[in-house]
């Protein structure tokens, strides 16, 4: 595709397909996917796009666009992609240079996220108004669409567009343009969104080549409840957080924004002071730093430093498997006691009787000890007495045999399958399920069950006895029988042949 807009300093991949439409005179929001993407089923995002290799590939290569440079330049991605893990982080940049069917606001925990979306899209006009004179055209800023980043930094309270975030019609875009953005008067900006703003552009234009684990997160909130006398021994004081949160930000906005602070154990604050077992949203982030630390901290120095936390004594990240080097006498003599427990031992009973030694090797040591542990797994064989299945499979058996004598002479039976020959025992489930436990019944089933060919030998024959020797028409004992020359099985065909011969 020849002159496709380049994109301008933080203006969305949104906007740059918006403005591509809107310079090539494309009215169909259809026509315009079918020209950009080449599909028609590409949904209009907002904040974390997909099929941005199909966009890199508009572009020369000379101009060094990447799917990672337009994540981390042209969508909101920098700002979810800090506080989730770093295989995570890899997996969402795979998956927005495709098409990730909503995976993406999944992994990130967008979509069960507590903070609450802005309805429209939103916009600044005095930079709409810049824009307008530094470009001749109006685009679509990131740092907009951020929630609780509700101000411009330079001119205040952010006003909303008349376009739905979410529109009805999913798969357009909608350019920037004075119908859509009207210029109005503004707000002065609150504290708290001024707060918020200023940490959000940090993160924006903060290019993390990768994300902290959360186990550095766990240890990182330890030590800064501890720097701010929040710990009573080795415990946070809870009520003491909560306090400083408070202090710093209105009720009023936290629960605007859906971070509501209720005196339960499972307030989102308790949960971002604990061990961190599921990542946190930026908002949620921002809110507890700046109630513990000084007003001049940065998200991105708090970011350097919790990667940089050493999460074990031996490894900085217990998932990693320990090398030959890291091995100490204390771990070595661990898993030699590990080992010399569980040869020719069932694993749940050597944990049972030894739990304080599988949670030190769990909690320092866990790669090995799985590893070792499906390596001596000794699978539990179980054999069921309760039933003596040679028993029931003579009395099966005989109950079988009764039903062939009785109905062996009656020629307007039912096809004599498996199936029916079931469904007249008592306990035909039973039978059915269990069936390679009764080698007899079996064996029945494989002699006796009627074929195809033999049930409608047998229904031609009916059909013989009920109109007579002499009807010699075949088409008369087909549709007596219920048949036809296309269902008639090869040995019924030359059977019903040979009578009508003779």
């Amino acid at each position: 595709m020849l002159n496709f807009p380049l994109p301008y300093k933080d203006e969305l991949i949104y906007s740059v397909v918006a403005r591509a439409g809107t310079h090539m005179g494309i009215t169909s929001p259809k026509q315009l996917l079918d020209t950009v993407f080449g599909s028609r089923l590409v949904i209009a995002t907002v904040d974390l796009p997909n099929h941005l290799d199909r966009l890199r590939s508009l572009y020369q290569p000379s101009l060094g666009y990447s799917v990672e440079k337009l994540a981390y330049e042209h969508t909101l991605f920098p700002v979810y992609s800090p506080f989730t893990t770093e295989c995570h982080r890899e997996q969402c940049l795979q998956k927005m240079a495709g098409n990730s069917r909503g995976a993406i606001h999944l992994m990130l925990g967008v979509a069960a996220s507590r903070l609450k979306q802005p309805k429209y899209l939103r916009y600044c006009p005095l930079c709409l108004q810049r824009q307008l004179i530094d470009h001749g055209e109006y685009y679509w800023k990131r740092q907009w669409q951020v929630v609780g980043a509700d101000c411009c930094l330079e001119h205040g309270h952010l006003n909303e567009a008349s376009i739905n975030r979410h529109e009805y019609h999913r798969h357009q875009f909608f350019a920037a343009s004075p119908s859509i953005c009207p210029i109005s008067s503004q707000r002065r900006a609150e504290p708290s969104a001024i707060k918020v703003a200023r940490q959000v552009n940090r993160l924006l234009h903060h290019y993390n080549k990768s994300a902290a684990s959360f186990a550095q997160w766990g240890l990182y909130y330890r030590q800064l409840g501890g720097k701010a006398s929040c710990l009573a021994g080795r415990n946070i004081r809870h009520e003491a957080v909560r306090e400083r949160v408070l202090a710093r930000w209105p009720v009023s906005w936290l629960n605007e924004h859906g971070l509501t602070i209720p005196e339960t154990d499972t307030s989102w604050l308790r949960a971002i002071f604990r061990k961190h077992r599921k990542s946190f949203s930026y908002l949620e982030h921002i809110v507890a730093l700046d109630s513990l630390l000084p007003d001049s901290w940065q998200i991105d120095d708090v970011l350097a430093e919790v990667i940089s936390i050493r999460t074990s004594r031996y490894l900085p990240n217990t998932d990693m498997p320990i090398s030959d080097e890291h091995i100490t006498e204390q771990l070595a003599d661990k898993r030699a006691q590990w080992l010399a427990l569980i040869k020719g031992e069932n694993i749940k009973r050597v944990r049972l009787k030894n739990g304080a030694l599988y949670a030190w090797l769990y909690r320092h040591d866990r790669v090995w000890l799985l590893s070792m542990n499906r390596q001596f797994y000794l699978p539990a064989v179980r054999q069921n007495h309760r039933v003596d299945w040679r028993q029931r499979d003579l009395c099966t058996c005989r109950q079988l045999i009764k039903i062939r004598n009785a109905c062996k002479s009656l020629l307007n039976c039912p096809r004599r399958s498996r199936n029916w020959y079931l469904s007249k025992l008592d306990k035909s489930a039973t039978v059915e399920k269990n069936i390679r436990k009764m080698p007899l019944s079996a064996s029945f089933f494989k002699r006796h069950c009627e074929e195809v060919s033999d049930y409608q030998i047998r229904r031609l024959n009916l059909a013989l006895q009920c109109l007579g020797t002499e009807c010699n028409q075949k088409w008369r004992l087909l549709r007596f029988a219920g048949l036809s020359e296309e269902r008639l099985s090869h040995e019924a065909r030359s059977w019903l042949d040979n009578i009508l011969e003779n």
